[in-house]
């Protein structure tokens, strides 16, 4: 698992390092978006294996963490087994030094009146019959009693030397339960700090996606706010950059990218208001908010073979896809026919950013962004007439 993990990691190294370099060395600003979305979908995939290693190792530790807990609970029952143990061996031990001590005092008194040695004499040494068949009654209960006494002693050793062999093998097996304890903890460990890298390497490589979309966005948006900001451009130039960042807004993933288009088309209205304070003899009857669908001429006109598709996540671009008939919508185009970031009108279907691309979009293909499958089955395929209005920071 570790090692795949590695692996993966090593991959999205490599891929992050050629995002870089091929970011860095490209010449124009739609190529780096062409070259590099190629690497971001290429590091989204790396990051999706990386997350399902993750996922796996968040099972592994789960399972693991399970069993340490299993452990400790046997280790528990171990211990108070062993100290239940003890105390009964505390026990037999005290009741065997007094059973040896009532058995070492008869053994001391039947050695010194002899009677151990001699129990005849204990009989002929009787007063009378009577007497003699007492002192014989009491001898043999004696002997008796003792054999009983060594019996139940050597019975009571047996016990205590089970006890002890019991009480050794629970040490062993507690020794046997620490030990796998400690390499399960090692495990987990180990597994942790190879999650903890993963994670870092993961928030990493987001990061760096994340700066490339960014800077291809501000790319995107530059030339409407560079227009706003300049002091010589026109009413019409202003309105026109206001109404193409309102286009693009729905499409921006970066929050500070958003917040600057907000803040250019805040300014760019101001200006407008301005503007029409100083010329109030002029009446402008234009709506800033819509798209002049014929104020543009187009730099170049195709006619292309057109398919729909739907359900994207993110462009090629790093823009999210959208579907805005009354705005402007999202297409798939070959970079090499028409460069990416480029403004489009399409017959049929409208204002568009050349923002996507697809494996079977080749040379005189497009490929049209709807918000439903039941709208791309409507469409199907068709010929259509494509315009390019501007290329990427024209607009």
């Amino acid at each position: 698992m570790n090692k795949k993990v590695l692996i993966s990691l090593t991959s999205i190294l490599i891929v992050c390092n050629s995002v870089i370099t091929t970011h860095v060395a490209s010449a124009t600003p739609e190529e780096s978006i062409e070259k590099g979305t190629i690497q971001i979908q290429q590091l989204d995939n790396q990051i999706i294996d990386l997350n399902s290693e993750i996922s796996s190792l968040n099972s592994e530790i789960s399972q693991l963490n399970i069993k340490l807990l299993e452990n400790k609970s046997e280790i528990s029952k171990t211990e108070d087994k062993i100290k239940n143990t003890e105390v009964e061996i505390t026990k037999s031990k005290k009741v065997l030094e007094e059973k040896q001590e009532v058995l070492g005092k008869r053994l001391s008194v039947m050695y010194k009146s002899n009677l151990s040695s001699n129990p005849l004499f204990v009989i002929l040494s009787s007063d009378n019959f009577s007497d003699a068949i007492s002192n014989a009654q009491a001898v043999i209960k004696v002997i008796s009693l003792d054999k009983k006494l060594i019996s139940d002693i050597e019975k009571e050793k047996a016990a205590l030397d089970l006890d002890v062999n019991n009480l050794n093998n629970k040490k062993d097996e507690l020794k046997t339960l620490e030990s796998s304890t400690q390499e399960s903890l090692k495990d987990i460990n180990t597994k942790k700090e190879s999650q903890q890298i993963a994670l870092d390497k993961l928030s990493a490589e987001k990061k760096k996606a994340a700066s490339i979309i960014e800077e291809n966005e501000n790319s995107l948006i530059s030339h409407s706010v560079s227009v706003i900001k300049s002091s010589s451009s026109s009413e019409s130039e202003i309105k026109d950059a206001i109404s193409t960042l309102r286009s693009l807004f729905p499409q921006l993933n970066t929050s500070s990218v958003k917040n600057k288009a907000q803040d250019a088309i805040n300014d760019g209205t101001s200006s407008l208001r301005s503007m029409k304070e100083t010329a109030s003899n002029k009446v402008s009857n234009t709506n800033i908010g819509s798209i002049d669908r014929g104020s543009s001429p187009a730099k170049k006109t195709y006619t292309m073979e057109a398919t729909a598709y739907f359900d994207g996540l993110l462009t090629a671009s790093g823009l999210k896809p959208i579907r805005n008939a009354s705005g402007l919508s999202t297409v798939a185009v070959d970079p090499s026919v028409i460069p990416l970031g480029s403004k489009l009108y399409i017959e049929g279907y409208g204002y568009a950013i050349a923002a996507d691309t697809g494996s079977a979009i080749k040379n005189l293909k497009i490929d049209l962004y709807m918000n439903s499958k039941s709208e791309c089955s409507a469409f199907g395929r068709r010929n259509v007439t494509v315009s390019l209005i501007a290329y990427p920071n024209e607009w």
